[in-house]
C-alpha cells in the first residue's frame, strides 16, 4: 500500500534544510560537465500551526501528486492528480509555466510517461467481469492533454483485445517517438483457436501500430534498443518447466541459455552495459541474487553488485545498463556511467541529507525528477536542471498534512524465538514518550514483498492518534536476499506469524509497549496475518482488523485453481504451495477453522471488486463468527480494489479501522 491547493506547486515551500540557494549552489562544484545556477530564489518553510493532528481523511486521501514524468526535452512535466474525487493530467510548461489539463473519469492510474515532446502516454486499470468472475484489466492511452485527443492502444488490432501486459517503452524509429506494448492474440474458434505473445510499436501521430515480434511461445519479455530493434527476449514452458534465453540474429532467434525453473526463473531485465550483452537478475543456483551479463554467445559475466536489495537503471536514450539503485536513495546507488556517476554528489548538494529519489530522467541524464521524504516531508516533487541551472517544485503527495504530524519511521530489528533476526520499522506518536504505549502490529502483504522507510498513509494516521506502530518484515518478505525468503516456506501462518507476536514481546521488554493495549492490522496477506493473530496466535491482540485477507485456505486455493484452468502444477500454483505447506494441513492454519480460539473483536473490511482475495473470504468468516456468536464486523467496500485504489473507499477505511481500534485498543 503509497494533491494540491494549486496544480502548478504545493502548498509548503522547503525550507533550506533541505532545498536551499547555498545548497544548489553547492552542487556547481562536484559536476564535470559545466552546470550553471543562476537566479534561484531564498526558500522558506510554511509552518502552519497545528497542535492537534490532522483528520483522518488528510492521511486516508490519495496523494494529491501520484504520479509525475518528465519530457524527453526537460521542457515540461505532466502530473498525474487526484482532484475532487477524480484524477485530472496537467501537462505544465517548466519555462512558461503553462498549463493544460484533461480528466481522466474513472479510471485507476498506474504508470505515466511521455510519449513524445507533447503527447503522454497513461497506464490505466480497470475491474471486468469475465464470466461469472472479475479480473483486472490493463489499458494504455497516448493523451495529447492540450488538443484533448485520447487513443487507446491495441483499439485497431485485429484478432486483440484492447488491453497491455508489460513491455511499455518509449523508442524512436526513423526521428520518430512511438510507444511500445505486448498483448497476446486470439485467431480461430474452439480448438483451432491459435494464442499468440505480441510486441508492438504504435506512433504518437496518426497511431500507427507495427507489428515488432509475435510467436505461438509463451514469451516472458522482450529487451529492445532504442532504435527499436529487438535484442533478447524470455520465454517459459510451464508444461516443461523451462525457461529459455534467446537472442535476436539475422537468422532470427537463437537460444543461447536454458534452465529448468520450477519457480525461481531468470529475470530479463534489459541491455548491458555494452549495449550488446543483456542482463538478468539470477533467482535459483549458483548465482542466486546476482545480476550477470549474457554476451550474444552466451556467456555470462557477474556483477558485484547484491541483486536481493539492487535494482538496475538504464539509459534513457540507449537502454544500456548505467548502474542500480536501491531503497536507500540516490545516496545508496551505485553508478557506472560517468555523467550518471555525478547524480548522487549534485542531488545531495541540492537537497541535503534527506532521502532523495530519482523519479525520472530527461534525454539528458543532468535534467532530473527528484523525490524527497523524511523529517517530517510526505514527499516532494522537484525537477532540476543540472546542466544549465535552476529547479521547479512540482508539488507535494501530501501538501495537507502538517509537517510535525509526520513521524519519523525508524528501522527496528529483533529476534525471532528461534533466533533468526527479523527486521522492519517502528513508527512511533510525535506527541508522546515511547514508553508503555498502545501498539499496532501493521504486517505487509504479499506474503513476498517488504516494508520500507518510505511514507505509509496507514502508519502515520494511526501514530497520530498515539499508536507505536510496528511494520515486521517477517521471514518470507523479499528485499533480504532469497535465504530470508526461503526461511518462509512452509511457515504461512507457523513462524511467519509468531515472527509478528515476537516483535510485541521484543517492544514489551524494552518497555516501549503495552502488553495489555496490542492490537493488529493488515491487508492482503496482512489481512491474513491479523485474522490468524487472533485465531491461531491467540492471547497477543486485543482486536484485529482484517483488509481483504484470507480466511479459508482451501477455499482460496480451490479459487486459485480454477483460474489456473484446473492446472494444479502451474506457476501460480507452486508457489502458493511452497509457502502453504503440506496440503493436509492446511485447516491448521485457516482463521476459519479455529473460530472457537477468537476472544477478541474483529473487523472484516473488504473491495468488492477484489480480483486477488475473493469477497468472498471475508463472508466466509464473517458468517462463521456470527453462527459462534462472536464479536465481528463486516464493511463491504463499493467499487473497491485489492489495492485501495478510490479516494473514497480509502478514507473509509482508514476511519472505519481507527474508529474499531481506538474503541477495543485504546491508547493511554
Amino acid at each position: 500500500m503509497k494533491e494540491k491547493k494549486d496544480a502548478l506547486r504545493g502548498v509548503y515551500i522547503m525550507t533550506d534544510k533541505f532545498l536551499s540557494r547555498r545548497n544548489l549552489f553547492g552542487a556547481v562544484a562536484a559536476v564535470a560537465t559545466p552546470v550553471v545556477l543562476n537566479g534561484i530564489p531564498a526558500l522558506a518553510w510554511a509552518q502552519p500551526s497545528a497542535p492537534t493532528p490532522p483528520p483522518l481523511a488528510v492521511y486516508g486521501k490519495l496523494p494529491t501528486i501520484s504520479k509525475v514524468a518528465l519530457s524527453p526535452d526537460g521542457t515540461r512535466v505532466c502530473l498525474a492528480m487526484n482532484k475532487d474525487g477524480g484524477i485530472v493530467m496537467y501537462d505544465y510548461d517548466l519555462t512558461t509555466g503553462k498549463t493544460a489539463a484533461a480528466a481522466i473519469d474513472g479510471d485507476k492510474i498506474r504508470d505515466l510517461m511521455w510519449a513524445d515532446n507533447k503527447s503522454i502516454f497513461v497506464t490505466t486499470s480497470k475491474t471486468s467481469k469475465f464470466g461469472a468472475d472479475q479480473i483486472e484489466e490493463w489499458l494504455g492511452f497516448i493523451i495529447d492533454v492540450h488538443a484533448g485527443r485520447r487513443y487507446q492502444l491495441y483499439s485497431e488490432q485485429k484478432d486483440f483485445r484492447a488491453v497491455i501486459f508489460g513491455d511499455i517503452r518509449r523508442i524512436k524509429v526513423n526521428g520518430g517517438y512511438r510507444i511500445t506494448a505486448s498483448n497476446f492474440s486470439a485467431s480461430g474458434y474452439g480448438i483451432t483457436t491459435e494464442i499468440n505473445t505480441a510486441l508492438y510499436g504504435f506512433t504518437t501521430e496518426g497511431h500507427r501500430g507495427f507489428l515488432i515480434d509475435e510467436d505461438g511461445r509463451r514469451i516472458n519479455n522482450w529487451v529492445i534498443r532504442y532504435d527499436g530493434t529487438l535484442v533478447a527476449r524470455s520465454e517459459y514452458d510451464d508444461d516443461k518447466h523451462v525457461w529459455s534465453l534467446r537472442y535476436r540474429t539475422e537468422k532470427g532467434w537463437r537460444n543461447i541459455y536454458e534452465v529448468k525453473a520450477e519457480l525461481d526463473m531468470p529475470y530479463l531485465s534489459g541491455l548491458g552495459r555494452d549495449g550488446q550483452s543483456v542482463l538478468l537478475y539470477m533467482n535459483d543456483g549458483d548465482l542466486k541474487d546476482k545480476y550477470v551479463e549474457v554476451t550474444p554467445d552466451g556467456v555470462f559475466k557477474t556483477i558485484d553488485i547484491d541483486g536481493a536489495t539492487h535494482w538496475p537503471i538504464f539509459h534513457p536514450t540507449t537502454f544500456n545498463l548505467v548502474g542500480f539503485g536501491n531503497t536507500g536513495g540516490i545516496a545508496e546507488s551505485v553508478f557506472y556511467d560517468p555523467v550518471f556517476a555525478q547524480l548522487p554528489k549534485l542531488v545531495k548538494g541540492a537537497v541535503g541529507d534527506i532521502h532523495a529519489d530519482l523519479a525520472g530522467f530527461a534525454e539528458d541524464p543532468l535534467h532530473v525528477l527528484v523525490f524527497v521524504q523524511g523529517e517530517g516531508n510526505s514527499g516532494t516533487y522537484y525537477a532540476i536542471d543540472f546542466r544549465k541551472g535552476g529547479y521547479k517544485e512540482i508539488g507535494q503527495s501530501y501538501p495537507d498534512l502538517p509537517m510535525e504530524w509526520v513521524a519519523d519511521k525508524a528501522p527496528y530489528a529483533y529476534k525471532a524465538a528461534d533466533g533468526l533476526e527479523i527486521p522492519g520499522f517502528l513508527t512511533l506518536p510525535v506527541d508522546r514518550e515511547a514508553k508503555n504505549l498502545a501498539l499496532v502490529v501493521l504486517p505487509h502483504g504479499g506474503p513476498q514483498s517488504y516494508d520500507d522507510s518510505s511514507f505509509d498513509f496507514l502508519s502515520q494516521a494511526l501514530s497520530s492518534r498515539g499508536y507505536a506502530v510496528l511494520q515486521p518484515n517477517y521471514r518470507g518478505s523479499a528485499g533480504y536476499g532469497s535465504a530470508f525468503t526461503a526461511s518462509g516456506y512452509g511457515q504461512f501462518g507457523r513462524k511467519m506469524q509468531t515472527d509478528l507476536s515476537d516483535g510485541v514481546r521484543a517492544l514489551v521488554k524494552a518497555g516501549k509497549v503495552d502488553p495489555k493495549r496490542v492490537a493488529i492490522f493488515g491487508g492482503s496477506y496482512g489481512g491474513y496475518a491479523a485474522l490468524a493473530g487472533a485465531s491461531i496466535d491467540p492471547g497477543v491482540y486485543n482486536c484485529a482488523v482484517s483488509l481483504a485477507g484470507i480466511s479459508d485456505i482451501k477455499a482460496f486455493m480451490a479459487h486459485e485453481l480454477e483460474w489456473q484452468g484446473y492446472k494444479g502444477d502451474s506457476h501460480t500454483m507452486r508457489y502458493w504451495r511452497r509457502f502453504l505447506g503440506d496440503e493436509s494441513r492446511w485447516d491448521e492454519i485457516s482463521p476459519v477453522k479455529h473460530i472457537d480460539a477468537i476472544k477478541v473483536p474483529i473487523l472484516l473490511i473488504h473491495g468488492k471488486d477484489d480480483t486477488v482475495v475473493p469477497f468472498e473470504q471475508s463472508t466466509i468468516m464473517y458468517k462463521a463468527m456470527q453462527k459462534a456468536g462472536k464479536s465481528v464486523e463486516l464493511v463491504e467496500l463499493k467499487q473497491e480494489d485489492h489495492w485501495m485504489s478510490r479516494e473514497p473507499t480509502r478514507i473509509q477505511t482508514v476511519e472505519t479501522a481507527v474508529a474499531f481500534l481506538l474503541k477495543h485498543n485504546p491508547p493511554a
